[in-house]
């Protein structure tokens, strides 16, 4: 259960206004029971004279993860892997999807709050080397091992002059001494340098629950909450750093004392510790963190900004409408110069548009222009779907000789996603028969109604005979088919290279933004639409429902995403579709990254999302009900990082208010002096968690604070969430 939380709101780096995201501190989550072996006593007692009461008693035993983590419990990690950036003074830290697995075994006896998992920080000159080995490694050499309820036995192989986790012999049940292991070995000196103390470990984990409304698609739950274990040691300046998560299960006694003491026993030159995952990171000036990524976004080695719309890169700049006009003019006439067709195939690249290789129907190969749904500008619609073949929808220009096979390429691949869909195919061609059915029996009943006018003697069975067909299909269109078509309206399940026909025009750490082409979206929901359509007639009847089934696909996307309270109203009036593709490092390094789009650039007006995805570990789609004027991306408020600053030549923490009515608002100028060991890296955490609280509770604050526990430090370290915002300019 929840002990102890705090409301903060998030603040963007280096400003006073708040973001609109809340993150709750809590202190810890108790698992109901820890691993480990429980007995449980039934005892009755009858109201009779009958003697000793009945008791009864069983053991059982919970199991949970000592020797590896699964996958799917991380989250992220900060800094991220390989990253290279200003992370000076930053705390690593780790983001755990189960919000109670720090704190599901025990590391320091009669503290509940502290958790079994650390991280340790390590310079270059110190970093351990990983070992596969097994459950014996970590037992002492010639040691029986046992296993509860097992016949399982085996011997230690850890040499002498190591020390590993107290009360491991015996296992514990599923356990075996041949599962395997990843250790570090730490030398006795280093361990007491970079490991927190016993007192420490208790402010190094807490819980974060967090709204997820902007988040991808698949991250969406109203709200999500996430574990964080945080190191307690600084990375040194212009140097690799590496990470470990490891292991403190039974290592409270054990733990250096706050100046660096030894606690191991004597004799002892290494202490093997269990290591789940690790990584390494630079502290430097580079230009790798959340902020400086994104502004760095589009930019060439001579640091100016390039396109910011999704197009082909081509030498100089789009030519002026004068020029294109005398070209087309020139074009007509038969007058076409070579710098007539620079500037017409320079337009053409800035509308979108790239010449591609088409293998033709019949033997042959030509180049013909193609655009994909997401363009550079507001293409109005001008396309009037059904159409009976991609080739029907493609556009010829004699003067030139070539295709424009956009939108008949939208058609067709419309058409084969819905075949290869048995589901959706299956039904949209049973809804279409039978309304076809409905329309023969609307038909054959007009045709009777007029013929025998008077009569009326047959007339129920016909009406019950058309209520049974309606019923068998539903005027609405099934759910199953509006899902499907809403999910193409937003290009969902379409190849990337339909999205983006060359690399080029997405390289990486590039953001691009588009409108959404109306036209490409109508042609690829009628090709998906055709199926069934075979003759002159089935043409007839889809003209007149493609509207009907098009309106339907296209209310659908714009329901998969909750809205938020204010955007409960909202409606987009012009049918304006815009967004953005990203490709950076920011996607894979921050996989909990937010966005918000406005229509307005002082970013009072929200459009509400109709999609966010990362479509692969490097880049995300995300597109808008509406026209953005101002896109702001947010770093994920479960990874704020924590850390300390340089103030007055030594280390300091920034103060933000606990209580009140304002908790979480830092306080402007206000800071608390931090306390490190001998190697001017390793946080006194006890130390600095006792003086921020003496300087809130003391004047001018007052805040009165009680308990000061993880929560209340998480909040204290947390040096707020960076927005980076784009104009469209």
């Amino acid at each position: 259960m929840a002990k102890k939380s705090k409301t903060v709101t998030a603040l963007k780096t280096g400003s006073d206004n708040e973001t609109e995201k809340k993150v709750i501190f809590i202190q810890y989550d108790e698992p109901p029971l820890k691993s480990g072996k429980y007995t449980v006593t039934l005892e009755q007692q009858v109201n009779l004279n009958t003697g000793a009461p009945y008791i009864t008693t069983r053991e059982f035993a919970v199991t949970g993860q000592r020797f590896t983590l699964s996958p799917q419990d991380f989250n992220s990690v900060f800094p991220p892997n390989l990253s290279n950036g200003e992370f000076s003074g930053v705390f690593p830290l780790a983001v755990f999807n189960r919000r109670t697995l720090p704190w599901e075994r025990t590391s320091v006896k009669d503290d509940q709050n502290a958790p079994w998992l650390a991280l340790l920080l390590f310079n270059q000159d110190q970093v351990p080397e990983i070992k596969k080995l097994t459950v014996k490694d970590l037992v002492p050499v010639g040691t029986v091992i046992k296993v509860e309820g097992s016949s399982t036995t085996g011997v230690g192989a850890m040499p002498a002059t190591m020390f590993s986790y107290p009360g491991l012999n015996e296992l514990q049940y599923g356990e075996s001494p041949d599962d395997e292991v990843n250790v570090i070995d730490v030398p006795v000196t280093i361990f007491n340098q970079v490991a927190p103390s016993s007192t420490d470990l208790s402010y190094l984990a807490h819980i974060r629950d967090t709204e997820t409304i902007d988040k991808t698609d698949q991250k969406i739950i109203d709200e999500e909450i996430y574990s964080v274990v945080t190191g307690s040691r600084i990375p040194k300046d212009n140097a690799i750093s590496y990470v470990f998560l490891v292991s403190f299960e039974n290592l409270g006694d054990y733990l250096p004392g706050d100046d660096g003491t030894n606690h191991l026993p004597v004799g002892i030159s290494f202490i093997r510790l269990i290591t789940y995952s690790s990584w390494h990171f630079t502290v430097n000036n580079g230009n790798e963190t959340f902020e400086q990524l994104l502004e760095g976004l589009n930019k060439n080695i001579l640091g100016e900004i390039g396109l910011t719309t999704l197009q082909y890169p081509f030498n100089g700049t789009p030519p002026p409408a004068s020029a294109v006009e005398t070209a087309l003019k020139n074009q007509a006439e038969d007058k076409l110069t070579a710098e007539d067709a620079k500037v017409l195939v320079g337009n053409a690249l800035n509308m979108g548009y790239l010449p591609l290789n088409q293998i033709l129907r019949h033997s042959g190969n030509t180049v013909s222009w193609y655009r994909c749904p997401l363009v550079p500008m507001h293409v109005p619609e001008n396309v009037t779907p059904p159409f009976s073949t991609p080739d029907a929808v493609n556009q010829y220009n004699p003067e030139t000789g070539m295709f424009d096979v956009s939108y008949g390429s939208a058609w067709q691949i419309g058409q084969l996603m819905a075949l290869q869909n048995k589901a959706f195919s299956t039904a949209l061609y049973n809804w279409k028969k039978g309304e076809t059915t409905l329309e023969a029996i609307a038909a054959e009943q007009k045709i009777i109604a007029e013929k025998y006018k008077t009569l009326t003697a047959f007339s129920h069975i016909m009406t019950a005979r058309t209520s049974m067909l309606r019923a068998a299909n539903d005027n609405d269109i099934p759910p199953n088919i509006t899902l499907w078509l809403g999910q193409l309206a937003l290009l969902k399940g379409l190849p990337f290279n339909y999205l983006v026909p060359d690399e080029t025009m997405l390289p990486p750490e590039t953001i691009r933004f588009f409108y959404m082409d109306n036209n490409w979206i109508d042609c690829l929901l009628d090709g998906a639409f055709s199926i069934g359509r075979s003759a002159t007639a089935d043409e007839r009847r889809d003209a007149v429902r493609f509207n009907k089934i098009k309106a339907a696909g296209k209310r659908q996307s714009k329901l998969f995403r909750p809205r938020k309270p204010k955007l409960m109203a909202y409606h987009n009036e012009n049918g304006i579709i815009t967004g953005f593709l990203l490709r950076s490092a920011v996607v894979s390094g921050w996989p909990g990254l937010e966005v918000n789009g406005y229509s307005d650039k002082e970013g009072q007006n929200e459009i509400q999302k109709l999609r966010m995805e990362a479509l692969s570990s490097d880049t995300l789609i995300c597109i808008f009900d509406g026209e953005v004027q101002m896109v702001a991306i947010h770093e994920p408020p479960e990874a704020l990082h924590e850390g300390v600053v340089r103030n007055n030549g030594g280390w300091a923490s920034t103060l933000r208010m606990v209580n009140g009515t304002d908790p979480g608002a830092q306080i402007p100028g206000a800071y608390v002096g931090m306390t490190l060991r001998a190697d001017d890296q390793t946080l006194l955490v006890k130390k600095a968690a006792d003086s921020i609280k003496q300087t809130l509770n003391g004047p001018p604050y007052n805040e009165d604070i009680q308990d000061f526990t993880s929560a209340e430090y998480a909040l204290e370290m947390i040096k707020g969430v960076v927005k980076v915002e784009f104009l469209n300019k």
